[in-house]
């Protein structure tokens, strides 16, 4: 291809620039889309990517034969270490995380949030970069702490703070100030910082203030504890597997023991694996997304370009009666291809900038800028702009070029007209795609509007949870109750109520339960609550009483209130049979008073049926976490203004930081809002697709029956009647990707939906909305171009040889 081939190229574009600019329209959506989507693939895939020896980097969790031993997310505490020290020639290095959530300021700068207490290995296991501090002393002293470049600006304002202090609340309510030892600098997401969603940490505290949290990390019956391992240099997991039942079995009892296996997970590969796949699942299903629509794109290029090169048929005609060979036309044809779609690639970047927040915003997660990204991401865009325009150029080009001289001059294009068959193939493949989108958005709209707006058991409007500053003593309960009183005076507050749990936050964390002869072992959930729990979450009341209020600390007589399906595990008939009934909790022998049973409610997500559910009353061990408060039906800013400024009153020192239920609720589904928009989007771009698909489609058939028609036409064919002649194929050719298409995406769409409990139901009319309007469209659109493109005097036509 040389200079000359370009400069023809450009000439020949500029001629036909509305032609061009809808041709533009589809290649730049799609190149636009697939490089969205590409940027998300390269964001993902460099979380952990900075981590030192990453290939030798796992973190330890656990598998559980029964539930009610630990969680699968965390490991046995003393473990790791033991590890380390018992197998040198497998264990290089280790650190263990302990979550906290305390209140930390400076001066008048004062957040909750996240902490993680742990072993002084974290600096020099993990490399992080530091733009203070040593690597090796950081955490070794008592009151020292480790923060993030982030925390230091959020507390300080700028980045030199080596040496100053972050006053950091305990769980008794007790303040001190904590030495900053060093800055890691974030760059890249990773999976010790950033372990879960809701186990994010800028604060890094050491293991000597483990006695200040009133925590234990090196101890064999706590199985509570995040573990990370470095392996040696050529050790398997299969290796360590031994080692690590060789250490359950001699420090824990038989029982525990049985139940435990190791279940080791490359860090490399975590973030993609963990929560059963799904940012794997979805970076999957937005490439398959983002491949299709670029194909639609494709294919409409090669039915347009040949719908637009007719009228170069003479020109062809002349150029190979001028000498010119058939591997020459073709260089120049796809010269001009490639040129279109480098052109719709360079557009493509500044519109990437466009509306990278937008798909930021549907996929909930920031996206890089075009500066941010590698230079072999472009290097790719580039070396896809030649492919892409090879791939939809050469069909063309090939059926152009071979066009013999005398019906070129003529204008004839008669062997396209007798060989459709790609060309309807390419089409059935566009209605295929589009109508598979339509069906599949919708399905999963309704199924993520189930999830938001499906019955819970309980009543999320007006409703919102506080944070409650934490001070684990019985002084502490009582201040909180004090401040709850405060607080209902408060005109806009209908109910509070102090609790360890709320719904959506009570993870899945099981234990054993048993009746009246021990005998019965039932895996329940624990609430730990005060006795307004019930009143502020409008749980239905099916027998009994709730929680007893104005509670006695240390009291023998201990009552609890369990759910229906508590009630129906325990083999209970019914909840008046119920109660007076004891129960125990973990240990057979305290047992419990049955005083109430509640109406079942979604405890966690409908991702999985909802657990047999007992409350305790928080005054039996003074741990509590958020304060749940219900708000008058009302203007909920000036509520939540004067429920903040209240706050303030009765507590200077905590920050307000607050979640609304339904907030709380959409969170939890945040896979499927993901999936649900960037399908939105995806459809209503394949849909613009079809259209300017359809256009070149049409647009050539007229061209290559322009005769025809005038003849038609002059016999007093009417425009309903051209529109039939015109659409018919379509027609056709669309209820043949019904038939295709129904089918698969029901299949399809029943794989996706057994991954919930709670699911809608495919039916019929669940296909009427996508066929009905891509009907319309199909209808609508032959219609207008059928009436633009026959408003010629048939004279004219019948005129031309």
């Amino acid at each position: 291809m040389t200079f000359t081939n370009f400069k023809i190229a450009w000439r020949n574009i500029r001629k036909k620039k509305i032609q061009n600019l809808i041709n533009l329209v589809g290649l730049t959506l799609g190149i636009t889309f697939l490089l969205l989507v590409g940027a998300y693939v390269w964001d993902v895939l460099q979380v952990n990517s900075k981590i030192k020896n990453i290939d030798q980097q796992f973190l330890l969790q656990s598998k559980y034969k029964k539930e009610g031993f630990g969680i699968n997310l965390t490991t046995i505490g003393a473990l790791p270490k033991a590890l380390y020290e018992e197998y040198p020639n497998l264990v290089a290095n280790y650190y263990r995380i302990d979550g906290l959530t305390g209140i930390i300021a400076n001066g008048a700068t004062i957040h909750e949030e996240g902490m993680a207490l742990g072993d002084p290995s974290l600096l020099t296991m993990f490399g992080f970069e530091l733009l203070a501090g040593n690597p090796k002393t950081a955490l070794n002293n008592p009151f020292s702490v480790v923060i993030t470049d982030q925390a230091a600006l959020k507390y300080f304002g700028n980045i030199n703070v080596l040496g100053k202090t972050l006053q950091i609340k305990n769980f008794k309510g007790e303040k001190h100030d904590f030495e900053i030892t060093a800055v890691i600098k974030t760059a890249v997401q990773n999976t010790v910082m950033d372990l879960t969603k809701d186990m994010h940490s800028d604060i890094f505290l050491p293991i000597a203030n483990e006695e200040y949290f009133g925590r234990s990390l090196d101890n064999w019956n706590n199985p509570y504890i995040a573990g990370y391992l470095e392996l040696k240099t050529g050790v398997t997991t299969q290796q360590l597997d031994a080692a690590i039942q060789t250490l359950v079995h001699k420090n824990t009892d038989k029982e525990f023991a049985s139940q435990y296996s190791p279940n080791l997970k490359p860090l490399k590969s975590y973030y993609l694996d963990d929560n059963q796949g799904a940012v794997r699942k979805m970076i999957q299903t937005l490439i398959w997304i983002a491949v299709f629509i670029l194909v639609m794109a494709i294919i409409n290029f090669i039915n347009f370009s040949i719908a637009q090169h007719i009228t170069r048929l003479k020109e062809i005609g002349v150029r190979k009666i001028m000498g010119s060979s058939r591997p020459q036309l073709v260089r120049q044809l796809l010269t001009e291809y490639i040129l279109i779609v480098a052109i719709a690639a360079l557009i493509s970047l500044p519109i990437y900038s466009i509306v990278r927040p937008l798909f930021a915003h549907v996929l909930i997660r920031e996206l890089p800028s075009l500066i941010n990204l590698p230079g072999y991401f472009f290097g790719l865009l580039a070396l896809l702009t030649v492919v892409i325009g090879m791939l939809a150029g050469l069909y063309p080009a090939i059926k152009l070029s071979n066009i013999k001289i005398l019906p070129s001059v003529k204008n004839q294009f008669s062997t396209l007209g007798n060989k459709q068959l790609v060309r309807k193939a390419l089409l059935f493949f566009q209605f295929a795609v589009a109508l598979l989108l339509l069906v599949c958005t919708l399905i999963i709209s309704k199924q993520v509007n189930l999830f938001i707006n499906s019955n819970l058991g309980y009543n999320k409007d007006y409703l919102l949870t506080v944070q409650a500053p934490r001070d684990w003593s019985e002084n502490g309960i009582r201040k909180m109750e004090a401040i709850r009183n405060e607080l209902l005076q408060e005109s806009a507050v209908q109910s509070v109520s102090l609790s360890y749990e709320t719904p959506g936050l009570l993870g899945f964390n099981m234990q054993p339960a048993f009746g009246n002869n021990n005998d019965t072992d039932v895996q329940v959930q624990r609430i730990n609550s005060d006795s307004y729990f019930l009143e502020t979450y409008e749980i239905p009341l099916l027998a009994g009483s709730f929680l007893p209020k104005n509670a006695v600390t240390n009291t023998t007589n201990r009552s609890v209130v369990i759910n229906k399906k508590a009630m129906e595990d325990f083999g209970f008939s019914n909840g008046e049979n119920a109660i007076g009934q004891q129960i125990a909790l973990n240990d057979p022998n305290v047992k419990m008073t049955i005083v109430g049973v509640t109406d079942n409610f979604v405890a966690n997500s409908l991702h999985r049926a909802s657990p047999a559910i007992v409350w305790t009353d928080i005054h039996e061990n003074f741990q509590y976490r958020y304060l749940s408060i219900r708000l008058k039906p009302g203007l909920l800013s000036s509520a939540v203004q004067g429920l903040e400024k209240k706050w303030k009153e009765l507590m200077p020192d905590a920050p307000f930081k607050y979640q609304f239920m339904d907030d709380r609720i959409k969170g939890l589904y945040e896979t499927e809002l993901q999936l649900h928009r960037a399908a939105q989007i995806a459809s209503a771009v394949s849909l613009l697709i079809v259209v300017l698909g359809l256009t070149g489609l049409i647009s050539l058939s007229i061209h290559l029956r322009n005769k025809e028609v005038g003849i038609r036409k002059v016999l007093g064919a009417s425009l309903a009647h051209l529109m039939l002649l015109f659409s018919k194929e379509y027609y056709g050719i669309f209820l043949l990707a019904v038939f295709v298409t129904v089918p698969s995406s029901y299949m399809l769409m029943q794989h996706w939906l057994q991954n919930y409990i709670i699911r809608i139901e495919i039916n019929a009319f669940t296909y009427l909305l996508p066929l009905g309007i891509l009907l319309s469209v199909l209808g609508l659109l032959v219609g207008f171009i059928v009436f633009r493109a026959t408003r010629f005097n048939p004279v004219e036509k019948l005129r031309d040889e």
